[in-house]
């Protein structure tokens, strides 16, 4: 006969062996949905880096503009002007150091996945489809090595560019004066240049980096819907 002491430790440990099958169940569930959540992080984060570059492109035109605004269209006061392009080269300064840490977490997010990805095949058993995943992981990986290099030869000449404004901004700080302005302005224009091809590498990622996050999201754009025939003959009926 079961004492009373027995029973409820009979209880507890059938509690405890449930408990423990739930778990394991969850975590095989988990196992084997991993790989495609490992890739849309990485894909997130490829997403959230485009969207931060482009923010950094626009920072290095509101710094450019505040900048030729000073020099070529200098107002009766040049005091609220000189302020206009220091807090434009802050904030383009701190867009810079954003993108920053978001290529870093773009990083690792893509070596998370590539982890999950070679997890995931040792367990497949037939040798062609397990050549066909790895193949695919090599495409991917070499894809993601060409973004990431072409990330950091942007932010490589993004920071040039920030300390060349910086500098005609301490330059001005001590000479904001008609002649001072006068004294930076071939200066200037050679940083207006140097700008516009930042601006264009910075364009450049920003397209690499949405292609490739949306190449990696399970999540499959949308084509565009046809225009239904109705709205086609309205179209007709305008241009006549």
């Amino acid at each position: 006969m079961k004492t009373l002491n027995q029973s409820k430790f009979l209880k507890t440990w059938h509690t405890i062996l449930a408990s423990i099958l739930l778990l394991a169940l969850m975590c095989a569930t988990g196992c084997r949905s991993t790989g495609y959540k490992k890739s849309d992080l990485a894909a997130q984060s490829f997403q959230k880096a485009a969207m931060e570059v482009q923010a950094e492109a626009r920072e290095v035109e509101v710094t450019l503009t505040a900048l030729n605004d000073l020099v070529n269209k200098p107002e009766a006061d040049l005091k609220p002007q000189f302020q206009r392009f220091e807090t434009a080269l802050k904030r383009l300064t701190e867009s810079a150091e954003q993108t920053d840490r978001t290529r870093r977490r773009m990083e690792k997010k893509s070596a998370e996945y590539f982890a999950a990805w070679d997890r995931e095949v040792a367990g497949i058993n037939y040798g062609k489809v397990r050549e066909q995943s790895e193949a695919r992981k090599g495409e991917v990986t070499n894809r993601f090595h060409s973004v990431n290099t072409r990330y950091e030869e942007a932010q490589a000449v993004v920071w040039p560019l920030i300390t060349y404004f910086n500098d005609i901004r301490t330059a001005l700080s001590v000479d904001l004066t008609a002649a001072g302005l006068e004294s930076v302005k071939d200066i200037v224009s050679n940083a207006d240049q140097n700008a516009r091809k930042v601006q264009t590498a910075l364009g450049r990622l920003t397209d690499e980096l949405t292609t490739s996050g949306t190449a990696l999201s399970s999540t499959l754009p949308r084509d565009p819907s046809p225009p239904s025939q109705e709205s086609e003959s309205v179209r007709v009926r305008n241009s006549e």
